[in-house]
């Protein structure tokens, strides 16, 4: 049984062949149109798991394909690989509904494989979670009294232990075993930065893990983007926070999310940050903006200070403790 059923709607035929044949190796079942109208009718017809999308196509645009795509499978997953790397296209591709969006040349095809499998977490995730709320409250309650998998889906929404990068030190603690769940994650970035976040679903329950771990998923794509040199969102917070906030207000994930998003830079001892909700309340702070998931139209603030030396944030038993001695200070 393949892995999952992929489109792949591309008219460059050396492409699209190496493309094919590497997803087909990797186990995916893939069907192939060389240009819009006929890769929509594939996706009208077979319904596949995924799709992958040129922008530059023979007979009508990649974004049109893209909004009529969402209109005959409203939730299918979508990633653009294109050889533009106009903002604009990103901004525009993403805000019609694409999951991800990958620049040619593609240095290696395990990029595309690497997408492919996070979209299909992400749509997994988001697929259990209306299942739980709807359908099956009674199995997740018993899915909850197993503290091996409770313990392990928490695993995945702390850091790896301490991060020390030029002096600055990035640490979290848990002292609460009963709290509500956090996400909590320090990521470094390039050129010194390290971006921050911490997280918590509003009228939060065990049950919450999963749209934690849902909204984690929207974050991969960012990080893999930014450090392969194509997308810098994750180095503005108010746009990262704009972002997420469009795609949980598209997305099936009914819960609002109390956020804190930042960058360190450890070389000009800088704090740039963003916050939605008012859970979060870090020291230095600021008035913090909507939380994540209500109105689509929400604008996020950025904050900003110089030199710092220590940032402390702490929620229901989960502290957040960014130290340092700037060299410079």
């Amino acid at each position: 049984m393949p892995r999952a059923h992929i489109a792949l709607i591309e008219d460059d035929p050396v492409f699209q062949s190496v493309v094919r044949q590497y997803l087909e190796k990797k186990g995916y079942d893939v069907c192939c149109a060389d240009n819009g109208i006929e890769g929509i009718e594939i996706c009208r017809t077979q319904c596949p798991d995924i799709v992958l999308c040129d922008l530059k196509l023979p007979d009508i645009d990649g974004l049109e394909v893209i909004e009529q795509l969402l209109k005959v499978c409203t939730h299918i997953p979508i990633i653009v690989i294109s050889a533009s790397e106009k903002m604009s296209d990103i901004r525009e591709a993403v805000r019609l509904g694409a999951w991800d969006y990958l620049v040619k040349p593609i240095q290696s095809l395990d990029i595309i494989e690497n997408a492919v499998e996070h979209c299909l977490r992400r749509y997994q995730l988001e697929e259990t979670y209306l299942h739980d709320v709807w359908e099956l409250d009674a199995h997740i309650d018993i899915l909850y009294q197993d503290d091996l998998i409770v313990g392990r889906l928490v695993e995945e929404l702390h850091p790896d232990g301490v991060l020390s990068l030029n002096d600055y030190r990035f640490d979290c603690s848990f002292n609460d075993i009963g709290q509500a769940p956090v996400w909590v994650d320090y990521r470094p970035l390039t050129d010194g930065k390290v971006l921050v976040i911490m997280a918590a679903a509003q009228n939060a329950t065990e049950q919450n893990l999963l749209p934690l771990l849902v909204l984690k998923t929207l974050i991969d794509p960012l990080i893999r983007q930014h450090l392969s040199g194509h997308d810098d969102t994750l180095l503005s917070p108010g746009v990262l926070l704009s972002h997420l906030n469009h795609e949980l207000c598209h997305s099936q994930v009914r819960t609002a999310f109390d956020t804190l998003v930042g960058v360190v830079d450890t070389q000009k001892h800088s704090w740039v940050w963003a916050q939605a909700g008012d859970k979060f309340k870090p020291e230095p702070g600021a008035k913090p903006d909507l939380a994540l998931g209500i109105w689509q139209h929400a604008n996020f603030r950025e904050h900003k200070i110089e030199y710092l030396h220590k940032l402390h944030c702490a929620f229901q038993g989960t502290e957040l403790i960014v130290s340092a001695v700037p060299q410079t200070a």
